[in-house]
């Protein structure tokens, strides 16, 4: 009976070692967790920071690279996320157009939280689905903006903005959109973390 006792208590002891090891795995998880969090997010600020330079740069039509890369960057992220997210491109994007702030805002929200759920629940994540998203959110984008800001004030000449602004907007963006993919994700293969195995799978090993 003792080394049976013993037997019971050495297996105990084992079991309990796995489960301690797997707790301090998690915890060097969570930390890597929050290192992979900040490297990632610093590359976006990055880049919406050179996009908008580069919006305000110049003049002429130009892709709008915030509607791309917002519904790059939110492919992973969670709803609450990707409408802070969208609040703040649509601000810049404000700046940059020279709108009333928050008109962008509330589309910009509605876009990167509507990409969240697709990818979330209905699609891949591959160039296709980027470059056809991006065009439909650019055109709802311009053809918003065109009818708000000149169409309703039947302003003349508003057929050329269409024409020469609206429409060259909606295919510059949607013929940039696979750059921007190709360029976020590495930046998601290298700092978005794999799910942690459970206890239980763990074990199993």
């Amino acid at each position: 009976y003792e080394i049976r006792l013993s037997l019971v208590g050495s297996e105990m002891c084992i079991r309990d070692r796995a489960v301690i090891a797997m707790l301090n795995k998690q915890m060097t998880r969570a930390e890597k967790i929050k290192y992979c969090a900040a490297a990632r997010w610093s590359i976006y600020i990055f880049m919406i920071f050179v996009s908008v330079i580069i919006l305000n740069i110049g003049k002429g039509v130009k892709p709008v690279y915030l509607i791309p890369l917002c519904i790059c960057i939110c492919m992973n992220e969670g709803e609450y996320t990707a409408a802070f997210l969208g609040g703040i491109c649509g601000l810049l994007l404000d700046f940059s157009f020279g709108r009333i702030f928050g008109y962008s805002s509330i589309l910009m929200i509605a876009f990167c939280v509507a990409s969240v759920l697709f990818f979330k629940h209905y699609l891949l994540q591959n160039v296709l689905n980027i470059i056809w998203m991006t065009a439909l959110f650019t055109a709802v984008y311009e053809l918003l903006d065109y009818f708000f800001m000149y169409a309703m004030w039947n302003y003349e000449g508003t057929g050329y903005i269409l024409r020469e602004i609206s429409f060259p907007c909606i295919a510059y963006t949607t013929l940039v959109s696979p750059v921007i993919y190709l360029l976020i994700k590495p930046v998601l293969k290298r700092f978005y973390p794999k799910r942690a195995k459970t206890i239980e799978e763990a074990m199993k090993i």
